[in-house]
């Protein structure tokens, strides 16, 4: 869709242009407010989500037919309503919500609630609005319920007042989506536009394209790049799997395998450091702990996740025959790598600013994207003008739409849950089902966070599931950085999880492909982010902490495990004993000890020799058979 059409005036460029605007208003206004002039975080959030909501009512208006067409403006007006209030009479709103408001606070409260839920619910699906919904009835009538789940009760106006404030929909994670994901998914998207996508491609091709299986490696490399950035594990599918699911088609891969391999890699970037889909601001906001600890913490766990994905896609290439990128396509020369070195700077820029310069997450940002928009002119074809610049802010404010929708729904649900403390008594509650053993804690809590999860951007995710989940397990003594990285993977996870498995329903569309076979192939593949997140706990040395020497072979025992995992899963044996094997070897291998350590190794390594024999065997017998022939 052009950004300013040009030739005849009609109702659909008129629209078009609107939006542009739009969009260029909304990167304004966080330019300003993050760089110039602070703004009150009230009035902040207020208008990041308003401004977010016009831009969705125009593409309703623009793409949309019915009674989602028709009923866009009032949703939106709404919002906008509630955000012009909000900036009236700001102070006096924070001090009479939830205790004595006016009856006009209350009618913009409702006004505004209403809006934000009906947007979350186009957005991202019933999942989130039905869980608002409990909560708010929850907040209304819990003092209905049993003594162990029951409060005092609270008033439909104290209740819709309270939530219209930085207590609820204006919580935190709409803080993060206002601040930090917002720059960071215009910096996904600057980065596409400028040509940075196609060039990490060309390397990631350069480096394993003619590997065995080299299509699918070269998929995992940029979609766990651009995952990391963009935010949403579904957004990333579509953007990067239109490029990486043809080539891996091409190149013999099922349709269905292919996309399985686009959805977990695509997932896995939200874990991956140092930009984890904006989920490690968002965890700097929720818990106080650094950036810098976060990102050290979650690095070693991200590359064992994306090893085992890799691993998987090497051996199902190993299974079919499937060599590297046919030549026609492996065109990548020297020379335009060298040149394309350019492309690299931005995010050179982002590492430095954040790990080695200390500077804030927001300033970190504005210089990535300061050096997108200065790298992009070294090349005339890669150049970053007006139109272009129009266009990746209105793919920006398309892409966060529904991941600022989801937070500030998010923000309801922990504004309930702090209001009648039933944070602390889910809490209480997990820890009373399983019997304070903190094995059946941790698997509990898994299970509420994936379930919690489906059908959520991670961000989202995250944000409810560490009010709720992470609780439980510091109680039982569980270190903080690996509570919260333990509930940030199982939010990621739930994106390749069925029933709801956003990431595999996209990835399936794009291959076309069916979608149940994609989202268990998908699970398959991603299955290592269900086995890491139980390292943090039982082999805490992979977030790099502990002596050096223990930090080394904990990584290098997780290594082995994981290798063998996937072989497990994946790899074809010639013997009935070796996949076996391997699975109890990689489980004992994951089990704290060290002579458990040493027997799940020993394990292994019996494994592999008497696979490799078999191989080997089988090899001479068909040399043998060929030269009889």
């Amino acid at each position: 869709m052009p950004v300013f059409p040009r030739g005849r005036v009609s109702g659909q460029n008129v629209l078009s242009i609107t939006m542009a605007l739009v969009a260029i208003a909304i990167a304004a206004f966080h330019f300003y407010a993050l760089a110039i002039e602070p703004l009150p975080p009230l009035i902040f959030r207020t208008w990041h989500i308003a401004g977010l909501v016009v831009f969705g009512c125009l593409m309703s208006l623009r793409f949309e037919s019915g009674w989602i067409r028709w009923s866009s403006p009032i949703v939106a007006a709404a919002v906008v309503l509630g955000a012009v209030y909000m900036t009236i009479d700001m102070h006096g709103i924070e001090l009479r919500g939830g205790v004595f408001p006016k009856r006009m606070d209350v009618v913009i409260a409702t006004i505004t609630l209403l809006g934000i839920l009906e947007v979350t619910r186009r957005t991202t699906g019933n999942a989130i609005f039905i869980l608002a919904l409990v909560a708010i009835l929850y907040a209304l009538y819990g003092n209905l319920l049993p003594d162990e789940f029951a409060h005092r009760g609270y008033s439909f106006e104290r209740l819709v007042t309270y939530l219209y404030t930085t207590n609820g929909l204006f919580n935190i994670p709409l803080g993060s989506s206002a601040t930090y994901i917002y720059l960071f998914v215009l910096f996904g998207a600057l980065m596409m536009a400028s040509g940075a996508g196609d060039y990490l491609i060309k390397v990631a091709m350069s480096l394993s394209g003619r590997s065995r299986g080299g299509p699918a490696k070269v998929a995992i490399v940029a979609s766990g790049f651009f995952g990391m950035i963009n935010g949403t594990s579904a957004g990333n599918v579509v953007a990067t799997g239109s490029m990486t699911i043809p080539l891996m088609k091409r190149a013999g891969y099922t349709p269905s395998m292919a996309a399985s391999v686009e959805s977990a890699s695509s997932s896995g970037g939200q874990i991956l450091p140092p930009v984890m889909g904006a989920a490690a601001f968002l965890m700097v906001d929720m818990t106080g702990m650094s950036y810098t600890s976060i990102i050290i913490a979650a690095t070693v766990p991200a590359l064992l996740y994306f090893l085992a994905v890799f691993m998987m896609a090497h051996f199902e290439a190993v299974n079919l025959g499937i060599g590297g990128v046919v030549s026609d396509e492996l065109s990548v020369d020297r020379k335009s790598l060298i040149t394309g070195l350019y492309f690299l700077i931005p995010p050179l820029v982002l590492i430095v600013s954040l790990l080695f310069l200390k500077v804030s997450i927001i300033l970190a940002g504005l210089y990535s994207i300061a050096a997108t928009l200065f790298v992009s002119w070294f090349n005339p074809k890669t150049r970053i003008g007006f139109r272009v610049a129009t266009k990746a802010a209105m793919d920006a404010a398309g892409n966060i739409l529904p991941i600022a929708a989801t937070c500030a729904t998010a923000g309801i649900i922990m504004g309930v849950l702090n209001l009648t403390g039933m944070g602390l008594k889910l809490a209480m509650v997990i820890i009373s089902i399983t019997g304070g053993s903190l094995l059946l804690t941790l698997v509990l809590a898994m299970l509420v966070t994936i379930v919690l999860g489906m059908g959520l951007p991670t961000v989202a995710a995250y944000a409810i599931t560490g009010a709720v989940v992470a609780p439980a397990l510091t109680r039982l003594g569980v270190d903080p950085m690996a509570a919260h990285l333990f509930v940030l993977y199982f939010a990621s996870m739930s994106a390749i999880t069925p029933p709801v498995s956003l990431a595999s329903f996209a990835a399936a569309a794009v291959a076309k492909a069916p979608v149940w076979t994609v989202s268990m192939l998908g699970l398959k593949l991603g299955s290592a982010g269900f086995i890491v997140p139980y390292l943090f706990i039982y082999r805490p040395e992979i977030m790099m902490s502990g002596a050096w020497g223990s930090v080394v072979l904990e990584i290098a025992v997780a290594i082995i495990a994981i290798v063998a995992f996937a072989a497990a899963l994946q790899l074809k044996s010639r013997s009935r004993l070796s996949r076996p094997a391997w699975l109890i070897g990689a489980a004992i291998l994951l089990s704290p000890g060290l002579l458990v350590t040493m027997l799940g190794l020993l394990v292994v390594i019996v494994a592999t020799a008497w696979e490799t024999y078999k191989r080997r065997n089988e090899g001479r017998l068909t040399a043998s058979v060929n030269a009889a022939q």
